[in-house]
């Protein structure tokens, strides 16, 4: 298996109450105007040609239906793996868009990840190799506690993923472990290679049905080409609701031919520590994931 990495993305968790009763669209350019920009310039510099590197500004808006699907078992949690349904209802390729289907397999391990094959079966499948950057810090562990512990020192946190992404029919009869298998031939063999047994007959059960939005278009330059590409994204468990449950802001970098020079990741990682500490009072304290969260009732903390 390719064992390059396509990309990085820094993801942090933000309080979601920031965003109540207010438009995507206007928090993200006031977020980007009043925080995101300051920080850049203060934390990182200007660039060689004493220009600010940061560019553009949050102006594209995606909104999508998100679910996520498990065994009542919690099978794919307890496997290191995730099963996300994703339709986008708004924005470039909405019309007549069909399910986007993906399986990812998330876990510390660099090289057991590398040498996973997670391929899809369909003609339109992409797989990515990444490494998802979070901030370190872990779940309180007294009973009933909804708060993270971090060092007083901030750092981060590594987790490797491959992923696989193809759009697929998902009707009802799709929605068991054998399903799940037509779309990607090697689930059983990654189940199974977990300790656990697949009964392919298994029928899947999904988390909230999440109406996700998201606000993209904010750069900022890390040099030696190495661009980060700024997402806020907000998650709304139901419909109707006004207020959003999780709220994110995220940077992703391709990488060139799997390498980040020296200088551009210290400059990402600079740049993501400061994120913690100067945005202290955006930052959400009470979960570690977003994904987590998503999950089947079983399959994640209590929200």
């Amino acid at each position: 298996m390719e064992s390059k990495l396509d990309g990085r993305e820094y993801k942090l968790l933000l309080s979601p109450d920031r965003f109540r009763e207010a438009s995507i669209e206007a928090v993200a350019v006031a977020f980007w105007d009043e925080q995101m920009r300051p920080l850049i310039d203060q934390r990182l510099g200007l660039r060689d040609g004493r220009e600010p590197r940061y560019e553009a500004r949050f102006d594209e808006l995606i909104a999508r239906t998100v679910r996520f699907w498990d065994t009542p078992e919690c099978t794919l949690t307890r496997a290191s793996l995730a099963l996300r349904e994703r339709v986008q209802t708004y924005g470039q390729r909405s019309s007549g868009a069909r399910p986007e289907i993906t399986l990812k397999l998330r876990m510390a391990d660099l090289f057991v990840v590398a040498a996973t094959d997670l391929r899809g079966s369909g003609d339109r499948a992409r797989t990515s190799f990444e490494e998802d950057i979070a901030p370190l810090e872990i779940d309180d562990p007294q009973p009933a506690k909804r708060s993270v512990i971090v060092p007083n020192q901030r750092s981060i946190r590594s987790r490797f993923s491959r992923s696989t992404t193809q759009p697929a029919d998902w009707n009802p009869s799709r929605r068991t472990l054998l399903g799940v298998h037509v779309l990607f031939p090697t689930i059983f063999e990654l189940v199974e290679t977990s300790g656990m047994q697949c009964a392919p007959d298994t029928a899947l059960v999904c988390g909230p049905t999440i109406r996700e939005l998201v606000v993209k278009g904010a750069r900022v330059k890390l040099g030696a080409g190495i661009v980060g590409k700024f997402a806020l994204t907000l998650w709304y468990f139901g419909a109707e609701r006004s207020t959003p449950n999780i709220a994110e802001i995220s940077f992703k970098c391709a990488t060139i031919d799997g390498d980040m020079p020296g200088k551009a990741a210290r400059r990402a990682l600079a740049l993501f520590v400061a994120m913690q500490t100067d945005l202290s009072d955006w930052v959400n304290s009470e979960h570690s994931s977003k994904t987590a969260l998503a999950l089947p009732d079983a399959c994640g903390p209590p929200r």
